[in-house]
């Protein structure tokens, strides 16, 4: 049969039908799609914006590895951003990108009675304990204890050393308040384990479990390294803000010299709590840096879990 002489109209199946212009900062581009490329970012959650895409993505990776869990005792915000300094308007590498984590308040804990507790076992548990859990978090993010209160009490008798009257200050007895089982040394992991195989107390057996467990997760992988240009741009910045302050008892000295330092946390931007460096188009950097983040979160997760067992802190927490 001949042709028909109907005119043949293309089809528009499958063809886009809008198309929109992304001004957005070609790294955000680049990053987006290597997430997608490596599996982090989920095509599905595209809604017609890099940075939503990005903010999807980097919200879904924080609650997939436990972020979803740390609102009791952390208070945290991630972001992704062109500079160190969240207040810098100069690039500091144009071929960079930043994943930066910042503490918005610390959380409080005693951790008094839960020594109490420990040194009816053992007398070195304590203070194996206390540098299991405190050793942990600190690998990344700032802690506030009892050795920062003994650094702002050194920086004080400095100030009023040589001045007239000087014994009339009153400063806060930070060695007094730190219980004598601190002095201890640790036990080693060995020991540790042997002696947990005799304690039948369940509550102790599982803060015990639980710094161990921490341990190990915190150290799956290392805080990742800040280049010389990055240090450079937070060279004006305050130490990072601590996530979490620690005393012995409730408002001891520790609570006093934190009241005291966090009226100047502020005076000048402080640095993040946690900062990766990442080149968008390189997987590796890319991946390293998320898998960085997924090991910060994993390890508050387990921290707060911890802390959740630790007697004694009905105490609401505090802000810096």
């Amino acid at each position: 049969m001949g042709q028909a002489s109907a005119a043949l109209l293309p089809r528009l199946d499958g063809t886009v039908a809008e198309y929109q212009f992304a001004g957005e900062d070609r790294r955000a581009i680049m990053l987006a799609r290597t997430l997608t490329e490596i599996g982090i970012a989920d095509p599905g959650k595209w809604r017609r914006s890099v940075s939503g895409y990005l903010l999807e993505t980097l919200t879904a990776w924080i609650a997939r590895h436990g972020g979803d869990g740390l609102g009791e005792e952390f208070s945290l915000h991630a972001t992704l951003r062109n500079n160190p300094s969240s207040f810098s308007t100069d690039d500091v590498d144009p071929s960079r990108l930043y994943l930066a984590v910042e503490a918005d308040a610390a959380g409080y804990i005693v951790i008094g009675p839960t020594l109490d507790m420990l040194q009816a076992v053992h007398r070195q548990l304590p203070a194996t304990f206390y540098r299991l859990l405190i050793s942990a978090i600190a690998r990344w993010l700032r802690v506030y204890d009892f050795q920062d209160a003994h650094e702002r009490v050194e920086m004080w008798e400095e100030w009023i050393e040589g001045e007239e009257h000087a014994e009339q200050y009153e400063l806060p007895d930070v060695e007094g308040c730190i219980p004598p089982a601190m002095k201890q040394e640790s036990l080693k992991a060995d020991d540790l384990r042997d002696l947990m195989r005799g304690v039948k107390d369940d509550g102790v057996r599982r803060l015990v479990e639980a710094a161990v467990a921490l341990d190990q997760v915190s150290r799956q992988l290392n805080c990742p390294e800040i280049s010389e240009e990055g240090r450079e741009a937070l060279m004006d910045c305050n130490p990072p803000l601590p996530a979490l302050l620690v005393s012995f008892k409730h408002q001891d000295a520790i609570c006093g010299c934190f009241d005291e330092d966090s009226q100047t946390m502020l005076e000048a931007e402080p640095e993040p709590s946690f900062l990766a460096e990442i080149s968008p188009t390189e997987v590796h950097s890319v991946r390293q840096s998320f898998d960085s983040l997924a090991a910060l979160c994993e390890t508050l997760a387990a921290a707060s879990r911890l802390l959740a067992l630790l007697p004694g802190n009905d105490e609401e927490g505090v802000s810096a």
